[in-house]
């Protein structure tokens, strides 16, 4: 399902550089409110505000804050991707391949804190609603890639090949809801990187036992 958007072919020369720069700090501060108030309280007004943008701006990029919403998540995810598929290239036992799919999603939601609270709330947007089925619909995506990358490894180490999805959100799951619980409980922000690899890697092997 395409997400909804206001964008149109971005004008050659300054005007379309300021309208790209002011499409990111948009993009950049709407990510940081919604992991700092929520996403119910994070205001268009407020990220307008905190981006150095007027309202009218929000509005020619993006119809509505759900469609916002929508299209940060794909922005993560799609950024997410290109850091997970180079694994599948480079043959691998199947236990470090769960551990390094699993340590990648770890290592960024740590330094994206803000992309892991987006991506826990964005299916609180309405559930009726056309931002909302987008957002399913991707995560559903990026799901269904990690699933397509882990499906061989899963069934060496005694995992189901039909239920790669399930092996797939467990990954995604315990990495987004690690740095998004954390900071409330001040825990994990300062986890160091071996420390990650270790609980992919213990991720892994659970599933052989």
């Amino acid at each position: 399902m395409a997400i909804p958007t206001n964008q149109q072919p971005t004008p050659p020369g300054p005007r379309g550089q300021r309208r790209q720069q002011a499409a990111r700090r948009l993009s950049e501060e709407g990510q940081r409110l919604i992991a700092r108030q929520g996403l119910a309280a994070a205001k268009v007004i407020d990220i307008t505000a905190a981006a150095g943008v007027g309202k009218g701006t929000f509005f020619t990029h993006w119809p509505s804050k759900e469609a916002f919403v929508a299209e940060l998540v794909d922005q993560v995810l799609s950024d997410l991707a290109r850091r997970v598929r180079p694994l599948n290239l480079a043959p691998t036992d199947a236990e470090t391949l769960v551990a390094d799919v699993a340590a990648v999603h770890l290592r960024y939601f740590q330094l994206k804190p803000e992309a892991a609270a987006l991506v826990n709330q964005a299916l609180a947007l309405d559930a009726g609603g056309e931002a909302h089925r987008a957002v399913a619909q991707r995560l559903g995506e990026h799901v269904a890639l990690v699933a397509d990358m882990l499906a061989p490894a899963g069934a060496q180490l005694g995992w189901p090949r039909e239920r790669a999805r399930e092996l797939a959100l467990a990954v995604v799951a315990l990495a987004g809801g690690y740095f998004w619980l954390g900071p409330a409980l001040g825990l994990g922000a300062d986890t160091p990187l071996e420390l990650l690899d270790r609980l992919g890697r213990a991720l892994a092997r659970g599933l052989a036992r």
